[in-house]
């Protein structure tokens, strides 16, 4: 087998494991962010907001302007659509816009009032290759006039607007500037039944035959920069044989310019691992709500909403309230399409303590955000589970946005106990000079070595050699004792030895 050649791509534990030839005492750390003290940095306070905020979408930071914007839902009844402003982060405002007319005032941060009370999960993108600078933002949002009814006390008093809407579906707002909405009512970007594609092994023309499918009141469109496209991630509900009833599965469309999408692809099932870790914790069945997206180092990462089902819905409900928490998981993938789980299925933000603003449910808004050395996870805790029948002003419905943070790139690391774990590479070439880690061996010691095909130290880079490093840092150079220049083993074949003595390592990279 030839050499991989890794160039000066940063190894992660989710794109290197073909790498690694072998692995001993070595146990997998999964990294958890850290909730900020200040949480909830938002809440309901104005009377257009009701009791009740949701962030579903990304929010944005200007480092030329140092400019934070966040998109928002308050839902006094209705679902109106919200912004706010921020010079950390941290500390929002929610400006006086006069844009939209709320209860006879215009007095208020209101972007877009689609006028359905459930017009929500917004998705907002900037968009890079736009030419047109009244479309350089796109909202894409759910209207369901087809669900409309006016002898529902809430949809009436939000239903002004519906009749503009056509049909159940996304529909997309454009504004030049992230204030200032124009909406296209006139039919929805995506929606409907779709045919059955699906991808993976099984995929086969019965099983396709086999599988009904439609786009369901999930959706967020991100602008794929590794790929140059949009791709929007939505909620199917889908049913296949073995099922006895349809389920919240994950699709995918791609689009050119945002606007025309591709049919949509079943991309990501639950499967009987997912049921079996929901009826451990007392479910009835794992089902997938949501799945926000985001390129990262020449693969993606996302953050899957696991809905655990501890109750199906009854009339007059129905199935769009089945009961149960819905909490963010990590996942991976090498295209965007092919999904893959992390060794231990666990939330990636767990639910918050009893009576707290996150006890029942957790969504995340969109792909973190990077500031220097930190990356910021917003989201919205509810104090709810998913079926909560409690009318929208009620007392025991409450939320708040919130914000977690992480070290930077340090999801998922390698780590070693006291007797040390050692990792060893396959045969791979590289063009950088130097061998940055990512590391945190701050109560122990980490050692490199590089080795030749047959697992020979090369001469000067042995791990007697290597300079031990103790250290917590994101980017640590490794040094032996022939210094740390490695110009001369450019394209040539070696593999990499490490050994952790309580120490982890998150990240490598030659550069």
């Amino acid at each position: 087998m030839p050499p991989f050649a890794i160039n000066q791509q940063r190894q992660f534990w989710f794109n290197s494991q073909a790498l690694i030839a072998e692995s001993q005492l070595i146990r997998i750390l999964q990294n958890r962010p850290t909730k900020h003290p200040r949480n909830p940095i938002l809440v309901a306070d104005q009377p257009w907001e009701g009791s009740l905020v949701q962030l579903f979408t990304t929010v944005e930071y200007d480092p030329v302007t140092g400019r934070w914007q966040m998109w928002y839902e308050g839902h006094p009844a209705e679902v109106l659509l919200c912004t706010a402003f921020s010079d950390d982060g941290l500390h929002w405002r929610k400006p006086n816009l006069g844009l939209e007319t709320w209860q006879g005032s215009t007095a208020n941060n209101i972007i877009l009032q689609p006028g359905y009370w459930d017009a929500h999960q917004p998705a907002v993108v900037k968009a890079p290759t736009e030419t047109d600078p009244a479309r350089r933002y796109k909202l894409y949002y759910w209207m369901g006039p087809e669900w409309f009814s006016p002898s529902n006390p809430v949809q009436a008093a939000a239903g002004n607007k519906i009749k503009d809407y056509t049909r159940n579906g996304w529909y997309v707002a454009f504004s030049p500037d992230g204030v200032h909405w124009t909406p296209q009512t006139a039919a929805p970007v995506l929606g409907g039944r779709v045919a059955s594609h699906a991808t993976g092994a099984g995929a086969t023309a019965d099983f396709m035959q086999d599988i009904q499918m439609s786009i369901g009141d999930y959706n967020t469109v991100i602008w794929d920069e590794q790929r140059g496209r949009y791709r929007s991630y939505h909620k199917l509900d889908k049913r296949r044989p073995g099922w006895d009833l349809f389920r919240r599965c994950m699709g995918l469309a791609e689009s050119d310019d945002g606007i025309h999408f591709e049919p949509s692809l079943s991309i990501l099932d639950p499967d009987e691992a997912d049921d079996a870790w929901a009826r451990a914790q007392g479910g009835i069945r794992a089902e997938f709500y949501g799945l926000h997206v985001w390129p990262h180092q020449g693969f993606y990462l996302g953050l899957l909403w696991m809905f655990m089902v501890t109750k199906t819905g009854e009339p007059p409900y129905g199935r769009g309230w089945d009961d149960g928490p819905i909490t963010p998981h990590l996942v991976y993938s090498p295209d965007g399409i092919q999904w893959q789980r992390l060794p231990a299925r666990e939330s990636f933000i767990p639910l918050g303590p009893a009576g707290s603003f996150e006890a029942g449910t957790i969504y995340s808004g969109d792909r973190p955000t990077i500031v220097g050395d930190e990356v910021r996870f917003y989201y919205h805790g509810c104090s709810y589970t998913h079926g909560f029948t409690e009318p929208v002003n009620s007392p025991n419905q409450y939320t708040g946005i919130a914000l977690a943070t992480l070290e930077h790139d340090r999801y998922v690391g390698w780590q070693g106990s006291s007797v040390p774990g050692r990792l060893l590479t396959h045969p791979l070439t590289f063009t950088g000079r130097t061998l940055h880690l990512n590391l945190d061996a701050s109560r122990g010691a980490t050692r490199v070595a590089l080795l030749d095909g047959a697992g020979n130290p090369l001469p000067g880079y042995g791990l007697d050699d290597c300079q031990p490093l103790t250290l917590d840092s994101l980017d640590q150079a490794v040094h032996w004792r022939g210094g740390s220049d490695l110009s001369a083993l450019v394209g040539q074949a070696v593999r990499v030895q490490f050994e952790l003595r309580l120490s982890t390592l998150f990240t490598w990279q030659f550069v």
